[in-house]
């Protein structure tokens, strides 16, 4: 158990490290969990210590740092709180999540070593694997239902299992809705002549959740500022990408320029325009003109708009 303690002090110093650095985009968590532990049946004489009325009640305290959406690594640690088979465990593992949803599953991997009570191996260290399910509760509040299985390393050829959940709070900044305001238009590079009307054309684009797949509905749209594009070689066009707030801002800042370069792409194949012409940008979440908390404001922010300029001079 000593081997792993030092090993868990080191991943603690490592998430507090990790966490404290300018350039980190994730965060540390804390979390409180119960788990169901079926140890081997031989590792304690005439007790069925894999049977449910005769495993470890477990009580989990851990602190983690999540990666990104995808990976996060903890450090946990419990004790037996029903006093059938006396336990302690301390276990690192490390998360790869699957999806941006609310809910996602993951794979997990990991060390640990077991204390066990009266044991015919009291000490043991093992390696683990498992799977389970995600859900954030809140910005803040992450719950986890996982299911591990754990391997000794000894001599001995223990196979322990583990059923459990975890409530972990993250510390997060907290995502807030910005003043709907339009999207602010670019300028044009010179200050129009006099007798000089400056045109505005736009487009506008939604997407589906965690899309960038554009609808037919649009090609109407599409087709009129392709036309606008050739009678006008000398204009050019800014698309911009946006997002709703689900999923986290580095992922979010990703998609929207996925959108953009879609809308770009489209031009571009279907309609001939030329790529010099269009410039993108993703703007991720930052630019909310709905509220993010109901269905209706997050497909209307889900968007991709581009607006292109055309000057033209106005007799007398």
């Amino acid at each position: 158990m000593r081997k792993l303690r030092v090993l868990g002090l080191a991943t603690f110093m490592s998430i507090y490290a990790y966490s404290a650095s300018a350039e980190s985009e994730g965060n540390v968590y804390l979390g409180l969990g119960a788990s169901a532990l079926a140890l081997d049946n031989s590792r304690v004489v005439d007790i069925p210590t894999s049977s449910p009325g005769h495993s470890s009640k477990m009580l989990n305290g851990l602190i983690g740092y999540q990666f990104n959406d995808q990976w996060a690594l903890d450090l946990t640690l419990g004790t037996d709180f029903s006093g059938e088979v006396g336990t302690d465990h301390a276990n690192i593992n490390g998360y790869r999540f699957f999806g941006v949803k609310k809910w996602k599953p993951y794979l997990s991997a990991g060390v640990s070593a077991f204390d066990v009570d009266n044991a015919t191996d009291s000490s043991t260290q093992q390696i683990q694997g498992g799977f389970g399910v995600s859900g954030d509760l809140s910005n803040n509040l992450e719950l986890r239902l996982g299911y591990q299985v754990f391997f000794d390393l000894g001599d001995e050829s223990n196979s322990d299992k583990a059923l459990g959940l975890a409530l972990n709070w993250h510390f997060r900044k907290p995502k807030t809705v910005a003043a709907s305001q339009p999207a602010p238009v670019a300028q044009p590079e010179s200050v129009p002549r006099q007798n000089e009307v400056i045109d505005t054309y736009e487009l506008l684009v939604e997407f589906d959740f965690d899309k960038y797949d554009i609808r037919k509905v649009y090609t109407p749209q599409f087709e009129e500022i392709a036309q606008i594009l050739r009678q006008s070689p000398d204009i050019s066009m800014t698309i911009e990408g946006h997002t709703d707030w689900i999923g986290t801002e580095a992922y979010n800042q990703g998609l929207s320029q996925r959108r953009a370069n879609a809308v770009k792409t489209k031009f571009i194949r279907d309609y001939g325009i030329e790529g010099s012409r269009i410039s993108t940008v993703g703007y991720g979440e930052i630019r909310p003109i709905a509220d993010n908390n109901t269905a209706v404001g997050r497909q209307r922010n889900r968007r991709a708009i581009s607006v292109i300029l055309k000057p033209r001079i106005v007799t007398q």
